[in-house]
């Protein structure tokens, strides 16, 4: 990694390489055409990686991180790539106490690296096939003082949880076949459990004509209608698998992201929650399939896995 990031302008090439495959972007019109900016002393450049858009409307100059979230920066990009190489290659994420000894920057700089770069993995497209949603609490138990009750036993109206609620949606593998991708996850932090905040966040995460399975839940099973198909598993009940009907693995990535948080970073903000679940289910689509194998339970009964 030191050798790779060590030159500048290497960085930037390797940036423009990954930013625009097909050629240089206009960040203003997305104008393709554009030309590399010449210094008036010597028809030396200006300054390296300084670009202007070839459109006679626009003719805004531009480099790699305009109108991103790398935008006027001050640190050199191998700082930057060198942090996104170390946030991909953790499986379970980085803290930005151990970015800041890795990078040699202040902690409060790693802190804001971390987020940008989380903000850079985010996916926006919805989830098509199939998709299975479940919810999911984000947080840890308040301190207790002198005189404290839990919330919600015998006050009418008050939530049962100071918990932060999220809502979950994990996408099936479409290809079953050996190295073929495992899925992609969506997740997002909702203000409470009712029908129009899951509404919102189904709407933007998963594709009308997608499959969708869930439990019980009741604003699940009133926002089913809006799906091509909805099948449920009735958890309650202790049932939970119906044949392919079943939301494990929504449950599987609800367990990575407690594990995650425990385990790498002890603490995250409610209303920054949203950028943590963007560098988690990244690295949960990044699994592959490895295989599929016919097993027996406990009690006998044949499943595949």
């Amino acid at each position: 990694m030191i050798r790779v990031f060590q030159d500048e302008d290497h960085c930037r090439y390797l940036l423009e390489a990954m930013a625009w495959p097909k050629g240089r972007i206009c960040a203003a019109c997305g104008y393709r055409g554009s030309i590399a900016l010449m210094g008036r002393q010597n028809r030396r450049r200006a300054r390296s990686g300084l670009y202007q858009c070839s459109n006679g409307v626009c003719r805004s100059q531009f480099t790699v991180t305009t109108r991103t979230p790398l935008h006027a920066t001050k640190l050199p990009l191998r700082v930057w790539l060198s942090g996104l190489w170390l946030m991909l290659q953790s499986d379970k994420g980085i803290s930005s106490i151990r970015l800041a000894e890795a990078l040699g920057v202040s902690q409060p700089t790693a802190w804001r690296m971390g987020h940008a770069l989380r903000l850079m993995v985010g996916r926006e497209q919805a989830l098509d096939g199939v998709a299975k949603i479940d919810g999911l609490y984000v947080g840890s138990k308040p301190w207790r003082e002198m005189n404290y009750s839990p919330p919600g036993r015998g006050r009418k109206g008050e939530p049962k949880t100071l918990k932060t609620p999220a809502l979950v949606a994990v996408q099936r593998p479409p290809d079953l076949s050996v190295g073929a991708s495992a899925g992609e996850t969506r997740a997002a932090v909702i203000e409470d459990l009712s029908e129009s905040e899951a509404d919102r966040v189904l709407t933007e995460a998963v594709d009308p004509k997608a499959h969708l399975m869930s439990d019980e839940w009741k604003e699940f099973v009133s926002l089913g209608g809006a799906f091509s198909a909805h099948d449920t598993v009735h958890h309650k009940a202790r049932k939970y698998a119906r044949g392919p009907v079943h939301i494990n693995s929504a449950e599987g990535f609800n367990d990575r992201v407690r594990r995650t948080v425990s385990g790498a970073f002890h603490h995250i903000s409610p209303h920054l929650a949203d950028l943590y679940f963007n560098e988690i289910g990244f690295h949960w689509s990044q699994r592959v399939v490895t295989g599929q194998a016919p097993r027996r339970t406990r009690k006998g009964r044949q499943v595949t896995k």
